[in-house]
């Protein structure tokens, strides 16, 4: 197929055919995509957040796989790739390649899970509507696909400090192939309100590959039976599963921005020593520790070493205000912003990471007595750290 498919020029050619309301049609492609013997689908999903000052993006790699009302869904984002599975029983979630798995509660009320792409529970279809029909800009026969537009269903998530984060307004354009009911192209747009400041969240989703009419090995909507065992939550990545999984081994992937919008990447700085601190700005083991950090990034910053200050889960706004006053000169990267592997995603403040030059993880240590250990691991790397 041909990769042609640009949100503008949609919108400019879409022309005002006879409509159906956006409930009915979608019910319809539904229906259509259901009766296929299979479907297999890879896009690539670009996210971007617009600040007030700057923006940042990333992307991800979506693979999915349905049959009638089975499905896999993976996430190929370098986060730990986590796959979703539905058998058309069960729905079940689980990082690809781990021992461990999560049965989804789910509401019955609510008919069976669908896949994330194609999540109808997000959006306020009786509000929707069709916006025009062209062709969907295959090679090969001549097929049409509709625009729809439709609102994103509002929400208010609290978080662990009492603030509130609302989705006050957002909307969706979705191209659909009208003969199979496949998404094609998915725009989301949203207007996010954050405790301390508004933000503009978009998603794009692109179709870059695609095959159905044949159906599906059955075991791929199964578990993989190797073991895994059930659990009510994945387990958690901490300093100790680093060690004991990880040692030795090339470190995931990081690929973000930090908070001036510059790139971050473990791949450009092989050759160097890489440091990964984790850190809040209410950890009093962190604030006491900044000061030697940034004494030993400006002592070896520019020739043997990188340090990387990861901010967890905290607003922009607290953590430009914490910098203003306690001044980082190596990159902070806020994971509120940026996607982070599975294995960086981190709860115990704070936690080193300790990647030699040639991209594998040396060790990883956390709390109140990582800094001395961490101390000595540097030294042995002839990196005075006192």
């Amino acid at each position: 197929m041909r990769h042609s498919l640009l949100i503008g020029a949609i919108l400019l050619a879409a022309n005002a055919n006879a409509q159906t309301p956006a409930n009915m049609l979608w019910k319809d492609l539904k229906a259509k995509r259901d009766a296929l013997p299979g479907l297999h689908q890879e896009f690539e999903l670009s996210q971007t957040f617009k600040l007030p000052t700057t923006s940042q993006s990333q992307t991800e790699h979506i693979t999915l796989d349905m049959s009638h009302e089975k499905w896999r869904e993976l996430d190929g984002s370098g986060a730990g790739d986590r796959v979703r599975i539905y058998d058309g029983t069960n729905e079940f979630y689980m990082e690809d390649g781990g021992d461990e798995f999560v049965r989804v509660k789910r509401n019955t009320k609510d008919g069976a899970p669908e896949p994330g792409l194609y999540n109808s529970m997000e959006y306020d279809w009786g509000k929707g509507s069709e916006k025009g029909r062209q062709s969907c800009g295959f090679s090969g026969p001549p097929r049409t696909c509709v625009l729809i537009n439709v609102p994103i269903k509002s929400w208010a998530r609290p978080d662990n400090n009492g603030h509130v984060t609302r989705l006050d307004q957002g909307i969706a354009q979705f191209f659909v192939d009208v003969e199979s009911g496949m998404v094609i192209l998915l725009k989301t747009e949203e207007l996010i309100q954050a405790p301390s400041y508004n933000y503009n969240f978009e998603r794009i989703y692109t179709l870059k590959r695609m095959g159905y009419g044949s159906a599906p090995d059955e075991s791929i909507f199964k578990l993989p039976d190797v073991g895994l065992k059930e659990v009510k939550s994945l387990t958690r990545w901490d300093a100790p599963r680093i060690k004991k999984l990880l040692v030795g081994k090339p470190a995931p992937e990081l690929e973000v921005k930090d908070i001036h919008g510059n790139p971050v990447s473990l791949a450009s700085l092989k050759g160097k020593t890489v440091l990964l601190d984790f850190w809040t700005t209410w950890c009093p083991p962190c604030r006491a520790d900044a000061p030697s950090l940034e004494k030993l990034y400006e002592k070896y910053g520019n020739k043997d070493l990188m340090i990387v200050g990861i901010s967890v889960s905290e607003d922009r706004k607290i953590v430009e205000d914490y910098l203003k006053k306690n001044a980082h000169t190596y990159p902070v990267v806020l994971t509120s912003q940026n996607e982070m592997p599975r294995a960086y995603q981190l709860g115990v403040f704070p936690t080193y990471i300790v990647i030699s030059p040639d991209g594998t993880i040396t060790t990883a240590m956390q709390g109140d007595q990582g800094f001395g250990e961490l101390r000595s691991v540097l030294k042995k790397a002839s990196m005075d750290t006192d």
